[in-house]
C-alpha cells in the first residue's frame, strides 16, 4: 500500500509524527528522515482523519522500543528483527550491541541503508551491526529467502520479532506463513510483537474518517485490511499470549495525555507479545 510503502514521502510520515514528540516516542532520530512531503500528508491527515497520530505513533514507538532493550537486557548475543521496518530507528535507540535485521521492500530498504551509511559516515547516527533484507512479503518465493537468512542468523540464539504497522496490511494467508516461519525458526523463549486492529475497527469514527481518505486520494479503503482478534492470536502455533494491550492503556503508562481514552478520538490499535514454547 502506498501509505507506507513509498520512498516518495509517504512511508516517512510516521517519522515526522516521532519526531513532533520525541519525549513521548524517544525516538531522537526520527528528523532525520522528515521530508517536506511527509510534512505536508501529516498536515493533511491530521486536518481530514486524526489530529493525534503524534501521540498514537510516539505511543507505538515507546511500547516496541521499550520491549526490545527489556528483551535484550536479559538475552545476551540477541538477534532483533523488524519485518516491514518503513523508516523506524529501533538499531539506534535500543540500548543493545545486538544483531539487527531489518525487513522490507527493495526501495524502502534500498533507500534506507543508502542513508543510513551516509548518516553514520558523517555521525549523525552511531554505528550499529544492522543487517539489511530487502524482499517483497507478498511473494512466496522472497518469503522463502527470508526464512533461510533469518535461520543462518538465528542459529541458535535469542531472537525478538517486531511487526509494527504491518498486519493489518498483509492477507491472512501470508500473515499465517510468517507465523509459521517464525515458529520454525525461532528459538524457545524468543518473542514475536506486533499491533493489530481487531474486527470492530470500521465502528471507530477515525477509522471510517482514514477510509475515505485512502480511498480518496490512493484509491485505496479498508475494504482488504486483515482485522482479527484474540481467537486469531490464540490459534498460532508454537506461541503464547505473555502480554497485550491497546493505545488507550498505553496513553495511560507512558503519557499525560488523555485524549485516546475515549472511542471518538483514537485509531483503535491492539498490541501483542507472543513467547515461542514448545
Amino acid at each position: 500500500m502506498k501509505l507506507i510503502h513509498d520512498v516518495s514521502g509517504t512511508a516517512l510520515v510516521t517519522n515526522y509524527s516521532r519526531a513532533r514528540l520525541v519525549n513521548l516516542s524517544k525516538d531522537l532520530y526520527a528528523h532525520l528522515w522528515v521530508t517536506p512531503e511527509s510534512i505536508l500528508l501529516s498536515d493533511e491527515l491530521s486536518h481530514n482523519v486524526y489530529p493525534y497520530d503524534d501521540i498514537n505513533l510516539g505511543l507505538r514507538n515507546r511500547f516496541f522500543l521499550d520491549h526490545i532493550n527489556k528483551f535484550a537486557s536479559v538475552n545476551e548475543n540477541s538477534v532483533i528483527i523488524s519485518i516491514g521496518a518503513g523508516f523506524d530507528n529501533y538499531p539506534f535507540l535500543a540500548k543493545s550491541d545486538s544483531h539487527f535485521i531489518e525487513i522490507d521492500l527493495p526501495n524502502i530498504i534500498n533507500y534506507k541503508e543508502h542513508k543510513i551509511i551516509e548518516w553514520i559516515k558523517d555521525k549523525k547516527l552511531p554505528k550499529r551491526n544492522i543487517e539489511f533484507i530487502a524482499i517483497d512479503l507478498n511473494n512466496q518465493a522472497q518469503r522463502l529467502i527470508m526464512k533461510e537468512k533469518l535461520k543462518t542468523a538465528i542459529k541458535d540464539k535469542p531472537s525478538f520479532v517486531l511487526m509494527e504497522g504491518l498486519t493489518y496490511y498483509l492477507k491472512s494467508e501470508i500473515l499465517s506463513e510468517i507465523f509459521a516461519i517464525l515458529r520454525e525458526i525461532q528459538n524457545i523463549g524468543s518473542l514475536v510483537t506486533f499491533d493489530y486492529w481487531k474486527p470492530d475497527a470500521l465502528e471507530y469514527p477515525v477509522m471510517r474518517r482514514l477510509k475515505d481518505f485512502l480511498n480518496n486520494k490512493f484509491g485505496s479503503s479498508g475494504e482488504n485490511w486483515n482485522l482479527f482478534d484474540g481467537l486469531y492470536i490464540k490459534s498460532i502455533e508454537g506461541y503464547t499470549e505473555i502480554e497485550s494491550s491497546d493505545i488507550a492503556q498505553l496513553e495511560m503508562v507512558y503519557s499525560e495525555t488523555r485524549v485516546l481514552q475515549g472511542d471518538d478520538n483514537k485509531i483503535p490499535g491492539h498490541y501483542a507479545v507472543l513467547q515461542r514454547v514448545d
